[in-house]
């Protein structure tokens, strides 16, 4: 684990499998517990969601495209990568809508 921040464990986000509240709530985790990832994220001009897609809301199409699920992976695989020894990042066992850093015993 490479972070400067110590990690809230238990959830993130809860009651929601919907892309446009998983990638927002991802990205904020990514900033705070995985800065330089986040930054490299951040590099490009437009950063990692298009701008129009902040213009149209909840009800652009790219929220359920090929590139939001890209996205999507890729954060997850970062916040994995950041989760604190004896803990993963990912849905909870009992709750498959409830995404956080959980003991790995619950896997």
């Amino acid at each position: 684990m490479n972070t400067q921040t110590k990690i809230e464990l238990g959830s993130l986000i809860h009651a929601t499998l919907r892309s446009e509240d998983l990638i927002p709530c991802f990205l904020d985790a990514v900033r705070e517990y995985a800065p330089a990832e986040y930054e490299q994220m951040m590099v490009s001009a437009f950063g990692p969601i298009p701008a129009y897609v902040q213009d149209e809301g909840d009800s652009c199409e790219w929220w359920s495209s090929e590139d939001a699920s890209y996205l999507l992976e890729g954060l997850f695989n970062i916040l994995e990568g950041v989760a604190p020894d004896g803990f993963y990042f990912g849905a909870h066992e009992g709750d498959g809508s409830d995404f956080g850093f959980w003991p790995l015993s619950e896997i």
